[in-house]
């Protein structure tokens, strides 16, 4: 029997964490404690989810754990690190409130771009049209994407390119909070600022 942590069982499949939270939570999932059957959870999306069992991912990224390595001038290493979620979010906990974003459209749209890549996904912009394209960003996962072509689980957000800068920046935010005991996430640490509060120069924080 393989038991893996839901967020490796997302990895393994190419989508969200959140998207095998909301298996879970529809009794998809064949759990042993909060360790996932790989073997029981594949056949049972296999015959109960309407898409089927998504490709599996045999050539998923390894990437580095533990504690991450900095680099000579104090810069932190751009590649990407696993670290559990209790760990990044505590770090964003550190970084909130206090960086001094530039707040030019121009600028923001860098931070959004940039925002994704740090949890390894990709903002794209459309334009608005009048066929009710609301134009804004969407968010894809570029593996799943190459894989499944642009379904439900390789976007995670923004199917009609509705979001805002605002929106990018939660929906990545959200991809980082634990999901299980011990839950890993893969981040680029030195893009992890941008995903600190505030998310617009409206954003206040909380008293």
């Amino acid at each position: 029997m393989e038991l893996v942590s839901q967020a490796e069982y997302a990895r393994r499949l190419g989508v969200t964490r959140a998207a095998v939270a909301q298996w879970r939570k529809a009794g998809k999932l064949v759990l042993q404690g909060q360790q996932v059957d790989v073997a029981a959870t594949d056949a049972r999306l296999k015959k109960y989810r309407r898409d089927g069992l998504p490709e599996i991912n045999e050539a998923a990224k390894s990437v580095k754990r533990g504690r991450p390595s900095v680099k000579q001038g104090g810069q932190l290493n751009a590649e990407p690190v696993s670290l559990t979620c209790g760990d990044v979010m505590a770090r964003l906990s550190e970084l909130d409130w206090k960086q001094d974003f530039n707040w030019s459209d121009e600028a923001q749209a860098e931070r959004a771009r940039r925002a994704a890549e740090c949890i390894g996904w990709e903002a794209v912009t459309s334009p608005a049209r009048d066929d009710g394209h609301f134009g804004g960003y969407q968010l894809r996962i570029p593996e799943s994407v190459a894989k499944y072509g642009l379904t439900a689980d390789a976007v995670p957000a923004g199917h009609g390119f509705e979001l805002d800068v605002w929106d990018v920046l939660k929906a990545c935010r959200a991809e980082l909070e634990p999901i299980d005991d011990d839950d890993e996430v893969t981040v680029r640490l030195d893009l992890l600022h941008l995903l600190a509060h505030p998310f617009s120069e409206y954003d206040r924080k909380p008293d």
